[in-house]
This record gives C-alpha cells, structure tokens and sequence, in this order.
C-alpha cells in the first residue's frame, strides 16, 4: 500500500535502495527528483533513508510510478538494493535486472550464484570521424542479446543519451568470426563524429 510522503516510517532492519543520477555527461544532464528528494547528475541517494518512503512505496513506484519511468528513460540506475522483490513476474523481473537490480529477486539460501553480469554506461571503441561506422565493446567482453538460462537480455546503445534502434540504427556481429561471441556494432544510419558520446549498457556471461 503507498502511503503519504507526510508519513514517517523507522527502519526496522537495514534495508536499502539506493540509485544513482547518471545523467552526467549527457547532454540532458539534470537533477531528477524521486519521492520529491532531489538527486544531482552524478550522485546517488537511498531511497530507504527518506523518512517517509517505505518498502511499499518502492514496489509500487517501480512499476507503477515516477521511480519506474525514470529507470526506464535511464536517468537513474540501481546502485545497490536488498528488497524484497519476488512478487514481480517475468516481464517485470527482467525490466528490474535491466536497471541494475540483482539482490531481492531470487530466494536466498539455495547456494546459486548469477551467472552474468551488468555493464553500464560503457564507452564503446572506435575512431568518432564522420566516416568510421564500426565500434567495438572493450575486450575481452562479449555481450548477450538474447536468452541465457531463464533471462532475456537485449544490449542498449545510446548516441548522445539517445537510445538507438537494433537492425534500423545499428547491426550486432562478432569480430572473430560465427561463435566467438558479439562484441561489434556498425551504424546503418549515422556516422559518429569526434564531440558523439557512443556508450552502451549490456549483460555479459560470467
């Protein structure tokens, strides 16, 4: 149940949720206010501390309210969270792992480790000239698009802090030939140039 900003909650146990403004270098670079708390571009705020936010208020913003959409629009990431999660279904688990969600979303105790990892915000390589159009991953990374196990997982490429298309913006390819993994991408639409900011956030298998 969501409950007022004007009520305080006393933490209880040490449950935290924190995010990070990661719009810093963008050129939409801004503060981003969640719960009416403001987060400057570059710092990061736990959610839990705010005296009048509780575990509730948190569940139903990711999906329903402002936490969410900001997640979505990649103004903010998860930094670190040990909710409880694990009333989400798939479609819903897989957005929270997208945002950097990892703790709260499996049942502890059963002695199983993820086996992959998050990167995000990552510069991707390559000569920016107006005529260069093929960028790398840094190696020896080899990113996933597609399933691993029970996950779906898609590579998001930002140009600028704008999310650009696979197949109409850009291909995917491995630069070591069928079955060595992804690790390339080659822009069909634009040539980056020198002032581009070309990064990208993906899961790769550990």
């Amino acid at each position: 149940m969501t409950v007022g900003y004007d009520t305080f909650f006393e933490r209880k146990v040490h449950t935290v949720f924190v995010v990070k403004n990661i719009t810093l270098g963008f050129p939409e670079q801004k503060t981003v206010r969640v719960f009416q708390a403001p987060i400057r571009a570059g710092e990061t705020r736990d959610l839990m501390g705010l005296p009048s936010v509780s575990e509730a208020d948190i569940r139903n913003a990711l999906l329903k309210g402002e936490l969410g959409l900001k997640l979505r629009n990649r103004e903010l990431l998860v930094i670190e969270s040990n909710i409880d999660l694990l009333q989400f279904d798939n479609e819903q688990l897989a957005f929270l792992q997208s945002v950097g969600v990892v703790d709260g979303l499996q049942v502890s105790g059963g002695g199983g480790t993820l086996n992959f990892a998050f990167k995000q915000n990552v510069v991707l390589l390559g000569t920016k000239n107006g005529s260069n159009r093929k960028f790398t991953v840094p190696a020896p990374d080899k990113f996933i698009n597609g399933s691993l196990g029970s996950n779906e997982f898609r590579i998001l490429v930002r140009h600028n802090g704008k999310g650009l298309l696979p197949g109409i913006d850009y291909t995917m390819s491995e630069s070591g030939g069928a079955g060595t993994g992804l690790d390339t991408i080659s822009m069909i639409t634009f040539k980056p140039v020198s002032d581009s900011t070309l990064v990208a956030d993906y899961v790769v298998k550990v």
